[in-house]
């Protein structure tokens, strides 16, 4: 009886873990260069750069994007995400010229090309 008790649980476990690799994605990492006419866009330590991987929406399914790290020294970036489909978005809030005041970032500008982002690479990002 114990034996039987004890080989249903060990079934029920592997079947756990095989149920709940079902319906993860497999994380990729990606890495770049954002560009500015056509060079890496390197700025200043105190301007302001988020760049964000925004995930198409299907029918039943949230909106969700992801963040990648932004070197300012090099205008690289990498990031790691969910494979899938995604659009780009940066926003800029450049230094302010009067200390302790923050200058507002500008208006996020969200890519018309749709990326297919399905195992690692390099992907350099045109910023307007």
């Amino acid at each position: 009886m114990i034996t039987c008790i004890r080989n249903a649980s060990i079934g029920f476990a592997l079947l756990a873990v095989l149920l709940s690799g079902c319906n993860s994605k497999k994380i990729i990492k990606v890495h770049g260069k954002l560009l500015k006419d056509g060079q890496a866009m390197v700025v200043s330590e105190d301007t302001y750069v988020t760049l964000s991987f925004v995930a198409e929406v299907t029918t039943g399914s949230a909106a969700t994007s992801h963040s990648a790290k932004f070197d300012q020294k090099t205008g690289t970036y990498t990031a790691d995400l969910p494979a899938g489909k995604y659009r780009t978005m940066v926003a800029i809030a450049l230094p302010s010229k009067k200390p302790g005041v923050l200058n507002a970032p500008t208006k996020p500008s969200k890519s018309e090309t749709i990326h297919e982002l399905t195992k690692d690479q390099e992907l350099d990002i045109q910023v307007p």
